[in-house]
């Protein structure tokens, strides 16, 4: 923008093409112009020039030529540079809108200048410093923002002084401090958002004068503190959103005075106490989230009043007792979050009455008594997740109803009886179907048959299932997690799951699977399998080299491409895997994309471990003990650069423990023992850290950690693998299960800033069952 002659013109490097020449000088002057407005005297008094590809600055832009000028809107274009302090020779504006550009540098004190300004509005820029204090002059201002910065400093308490402020959003920055409390003199406020912020300290009484005020948005902050009665007073309130702070004590009793409102978020504090009955006065809620904090006692039957709500989350928390059955009174509820409470008792069969939630949670309680046949009344559901409490029972037909479902998981409970058939085909939705740690009988239902289907996670592992793998399961296209571990399964390898493009997991340990692993004719099996896990079962013959060559996903040492942390974000839904380490179960509730690994321990393969395995570069955990193995440790297993934990023991391996692994800077936990090998064991690295349980039974080895020296003819007499293989515990015995754990974790997590200390602190999130396994012989 410039000047000529003392003319106003304009310039724009891009100018629309439907738009003929809307910024180019005419015969009829500038008061004709695109954007340009005048007023009877010829005078410029409105410039709107909103989205329309400006680009440049401000910084030749001679605002003393336009002193009539009342409203100047450059929004949702490409300026960029500084805000002129010159701006201040607009002394009558009136309105005043340059969000959504590229601002940047600080408010100019001058701001506070333009004393008639009744709207501000700076958002969506990069803005930087402090709120100008000079601000507090601007008496008319009813509309304030400058959200989406990255200011800082603390918000001016001469704020308070703009007892003409309808809307205030400071939102999206980077402002500390404590909020003013002569924010509480804003008698005519209907709207203040100050969310996503560091604000810190408590929240002043002073803002239940706001008695006009609707929406009061303070979420993702530092404050704390309690909540002030005072807030109660806001009769008008729509919205209160306090979430993710740091607020302690009660819930206050007078929140139940704000009739209006219709969303209350206090979700991530440190609340205590009980859920006041007064609010269940509040008929016009359509959203109520106390999740994650650490509130206690029974779920009020007052809830049940709440007739309009739509959303009730109540996770996270201590709630105790039985589930109201005046939940099922809740007519409009879509949602009904209760995971991770002590709740206890049946559930209650009038939620069978909620025909509009699609959502329905109650993992990880203490939850009794028969799965409830009025569920599958409940058909626009869509994920149902009752996991990790003590229901029993068979799993009713009526659950065929749900033909929207999408998530099914009703692990870890007592369900027993068979799984019915239609949990493999009744809806077309579904994407995860999980029945593990139950005590299920008889045959996996053999009726994928929809070649469309949506399925992505099956798990059935730690049942009591029987019979062989269905060969319908080849229509489930989209499938990337199959455990079937831990039950009864018969019959040989089912090589067509090779040919599912999107399988990542594999776990079919701890059943009764015989024969050869031979791939099927696919050209690339397993392009994106990261864990394979077929210990425990009596497979035999070499070890599938060909299967080794294709495991693409383990070759890269890239994270994902998809840019997830944990498979199943994207779904939003935690897969999960258990996994079993020296007689160490470890269910990991969340599986990291980065985790590969080959578990083909307990078995009766022989011959010798193929080169192959050396070029999967991103392997993390390689166990092959417990088998008929022979020949030389390949000296290629130095290019498992991410090795965390190689398990070899208790086979008949011969020749020398290759120096090159002693490269292996992320080596945790080995085990060589009750082999055949000789020579010196390899210095330096992590080998200088491992004990001499690691590699006892080779009579030939020597050096530390050994007590024999390489320089000693005297051999001592070592059973053979055989004979030690019952007594093969002695090798864990000098591991604690955080000392394995930590092996594994510390060296994958170091990388995504998880450490030490989590394994001494508390037992990690993904992390969330550890228990000691029955030793099974080999088979």
């Amino acid at each position: 923008m410039h000047y000529s002659n003392g003319k106003p013109a304009l310039r724009t490097k891009t100018i629309p093409c439907c738009l003929h020449g809307p910024f180019i000088p005419s015969s009829s002057g500038p008061c004709t112009w695109y954007g340009v407005h005048c007023n009877d005297h010829g005078d410029v008094v409105k410039l709107n020039l909103s989205t329309s590809r400006l680009n440049g600055t401000l910084t030749n832009f001679t605002f003393s030529s336009f002193t009539s000028l009342t409203h100047l809107e450059l929004r949702r274009n490409d300026v960029f540079g500084s805000i002129p302090a010159e701006i201040m020779y607009s002394s009558k504006l009136l309105f005043l809108d340059l969000s959504g550009n590229r601002f940047s540098g600080t408010i100019p004190q001058e701001i506070g200048m333009l004393v008639n300004l009744e709207t501000l509005s700076f958002h969506s820029n990069n803005l930087e410093g402090h709120i100008p204090v000079s601000v507090g002059n601007l008496s008319n201002l009813g509309y304030l923002r400058v959200d989406d910065n990255k200011l800082s400093g603390y918000i001016p308490r001469e704020v308070g002084n703009l007892d003409n402020l309808v809307k205030v959003n400071m939102s999206f920055n980077f402002l500390t401090g404590h909020i003013p409390s002569s924010l509480g003199n804003l008698t005519k406020l209907s709207e203040l958002y100050l969310f996503l912020n560091n604000l810190t300290g408590s929240i002043p009484p002073s803002l239940g004068n706001l008695s006009f005020l609707r929406i009061l948005y303070l979420y993702m902050n530092e404050l704390s503190s309690r909540i002030p009665n005072e807030l109660g007073n806001m009769k008008n309130l729509d919205q209160l959103l306090l979430g993710h702070n740091q607020l302690t004590g009660s819930i206050p009793a007078s929140l139940g005075n704000l009739s209006k409102l219709k969303i209350l978020d206090v979700h991530e504090n440190l609340l205590s106490g009980v859920i006041p009955q007064e609010l269940g006065k509040l008929e016009s809620l359509i959203q109520l989230s106390f999740s994650h904090n650490e509130l206690s006692g029974q779920i009020p039957i007052l809830i049940g009043n709440l007739s309009k709500l739509e959303q009730l989350y109540l996770n996270d928390n201590q709630f105790n007792g039985s589930i109201p059955k005046e939940l099922g009174n809740l007519n409009s509820l879509v949602e009904l979050i209760l995971l991770n409470n002590r709740l206890s008792g049946p559930i209650p069969d009038s939620l069978g009455n909620l025909r509009k939630l699609e959502k329905f949670t109650l993992h990880n309680n203490k939850l009794s008594g028969y799965f409830p046949e009025t569920i599958g009344k409940c058909k626009k559901l869509r994920n149902l997740i009752l996991s990790d409490n003590s229901i029993m029972g068979s799993v009713p037909e009526s659950i065929c109803n749900l033909r929207s479902l999408e998530i099914l998981h009703l692990g870890n409970n007592q369900l027993s009886g068979r799984i019915p058939k239609c949990l493999s085909n009744f809806s077309q939705e579904l994407q995860v179907l999980n029945l593990h740690l139950n005590c299920f009988h008889g045959s996996i239902p053999a009726t994928f048959l929809k070649q469309n289907n949506t399925l992505r996670s099956l798990n059935l592992n730690g049942n009591q299932l029987q019979g062989s793998i269905p060969g319908t399961l080849i229509n489930c296209r989209n499938l990337e997690v199959l455990d079937l571990g831990d039950n009864k399964l018969t019959g040989g390898f089912p090589n067509w799951i090779d040919t599912l493009p999107e399988m990542q997991v594999l776990v079919l340990r701890g059943n009764k699977l015989n024969g050869t692993l031979h791939t099927s004719n696919t050209k690339t099996p397993f392009p994106k399998l990261r864990i394979l896990d077929l210990s425990s079962n009596e497979f035999a013959g070499l070890l599938p080299s060909n299967y080794f060559k294709n495991f693409i996903a383990m070759m890269s040492i890239d994270r994902s491409a998809s840019g997830e942390l944990y498979m199943g974000e994207n779904y939003m839904y935690d897969d999960t895997v258990v996994l079993v380490v020296k007689g160490l179960s470890l269910e990991l509730e969340r599986i990291l994309v980065v985790y590969t690994t080959i578990d083909l321990s307990v078995n009766k393969f022989e011959g010798e471990i193929p080169d192959t395995i050396g070029q999967l570069r991103s392997l993390r955990f390689l166990n092959l003990s417990h088998n008929s193995l022979s020949g030389k440790i390949p000296t290629n297993l130095g290019n498992l650069l991410l090795l965390e934990h190689l398990d070899l023991s208790s086979n008949k391996m011969v020749g020398d423990i290759p120096v090159q692994l002693a490269s292996l800077t992320f080596l945790a936990v080995v085990n060589f023992s009750h082999n055949q090998l000789q020579g010196a064991i390899p210095k330096g690295g992590q080998f200088n850290t491992f004990g001499d349980s690691s590699f006892q039974g080779n009579n030939g080895l020597c050096g530390f950690p050994l007590t024999k020296n390489c320089g000693d003819d005297r051999v001592s007499f070592s059973p053979t693998p055989e004979e030690h293989e019952d007594e093969d515990d002695t090798f864990f015995d000098g591991f604690s299960w955080e000392s394995i754990v930590m092996g594994y974790g510390f060296g994958m997590l170091i990388g995504l800033g998880i450490g030490w200390v989590i394994f001494h602190l508390r037992t990690p999130r993904w992390v969330t069952r550890i228990t000691q396994q029955p030793r099974q012989n080999r088979k």
